[in-house]
């Protein structure tokens, strides 16, 4: 499991940027008081805590938009299996971009997740294309 060590302040104490790590010979303002007994000032927390969450969401959002794109084109008559041809790809990125970003060692931007299913959904559906034409269908 990929951990980042991060900065815990005490609750008595300002709380600093998200981010910020005190440098080398930093010390408190002596007006905050010392932290509680046994606080951690360093704490271990997952890289990527919230990775299935955005991975999903951004699934599900390109889906979604996708969907409607699909309504529009087929003027309503996309049916059942349409739409769900369509979801397949966008659910496996989804799971992809999950199991990638999960274990990861260092944070991912939320900016990256939609881009990297985006990419990897148009990779299974160029592949699912391919797949469909040497079959003949």
């Amino acid at each position: 499991m990929a951990k980042i060590t991060r900065f815990n302040a005490p609750p008595n104490w300002p709380a600093p940027p998200t981010g910020w790590a005190p440098p080398a010979g930093w010390q408190p303002d002596p007006a905050w008081g010392p932290p509680p007994q046994d606080w951690p000032l360093w704490v271990q927390e997952r890289a990527n805590p919230r990775a299935w969450g955005y991975a999903s969401a951004s699934a599900c959002a390109f889906y979604l938009v996708f969907l409607l794109i699909a309504l529009v084109v087929t003027r309503g008559g996309l049916g059942a299996r349409g739409a769900g041809e369509l979801f397949g790809p966008f659910l496996l990125a989804g799971v992809i971009v999950g199991l990638i970003s999960w274990p990861a060692r260092s944070r991912w931007p939320g900016w990256l997740y939609p881009i990297v299913v985006f990419g990897i959904t148009i990779v299974l559906r160029a592949i699912s294309v391919v797949g469909q034409q040497a079959n003949g269908g």
